[in-house]
């Protein structure tokens, strides 16, 4: 998991702690008033959540401020301290957090994918047609859209803080250079930046504002 971390601050730079946890690993350290709101998860969903609290502490060490309980909005989105911009996401395998002053991102959004090929039924549902012409145009088809779900993700998490907004995928368009992407997006969307790798058979993928 050292080769994730050092991944993504690669991907995000040295303002932003990271935090990268195993979701199978037991929700025993979860904070009473966290717990609270998954009183009757299951125990996938439990782990997870664990998971994902226990990687944002660590991002939250990492960048030299108090830990705190991070509960949950109505949304269920996370509610960081004041000051604070931050993205939690995992898989089974794996769970990753991003939390940075907000001086830095006012906002960030990360998100991880197998790096496996995107199902063929699913590409024109995520994929613009300029993107399925550049996809068309790699060596892996299926696995390049997958990025661009990954991307498109990361993008979501990026701009809901700051807008509110439940967009769909044809909200935004991804072009790639160099492991960065360009972001078209609606002009009620804030300008963000995003950037990608695959490390450990995972695709990362941040965005930012």
């Amino acid at each position: 998991m050292q080769h994730i971390k050092a991944a993504l601050e690669g991907l995000l730079g040295p303002d932003v702690g990271i935090g990268v946890t195993d979701p199978r690993d037991s929700p025993a350290d979860l904070w009473p008033e966290e717990a609270v709101a998954l009183a009757r998860a299951i125990p996938k969903r439990l782990a997870e959540y664990a998971a994902g609290r226990r990687a944002a502490r660590q991002a939250m060490g990492e960048l030299g401020v108090p830990t705190a309980a991070i509960l949950n909005a109505n949304d269920r989105a996370p509610i960081w301290p004041d000051g604070l911009s931050g993205s939690i996401a995992h898989c089974d395998d794996c769970c990753i957090a991003a939390v940075t002053k907000e001086s830095t991102y006012r906002a960030l959004g990360i998100d991880l994918e197998p790096a496996k090929p995107l199902a063929t039924d699913l590409i024109p549902t995520i994929c613009s047609q300029t993107e399925q012409d550049w996809a068309a145009g790699q060596a892996d088809p299926g696995l390049a859209a997958m990025t661009v779900f990954c991307a498109k993700e990361a993008i979501y998490k990026a701009q809901y803080p700051l807008t509110g907004q439940v967009i769909g995928y044809d909200a935004v368009t991804v072009r790639w250079a160099h492991g960065k992407f360009a972001i078209n997006a609606h002009p009620t969307l804030p300008n963000m930046q995003g950037a990608i790798t695959i490390e450990e058979g995972l695709i990362l993928a941040v965005a930012y504002v």
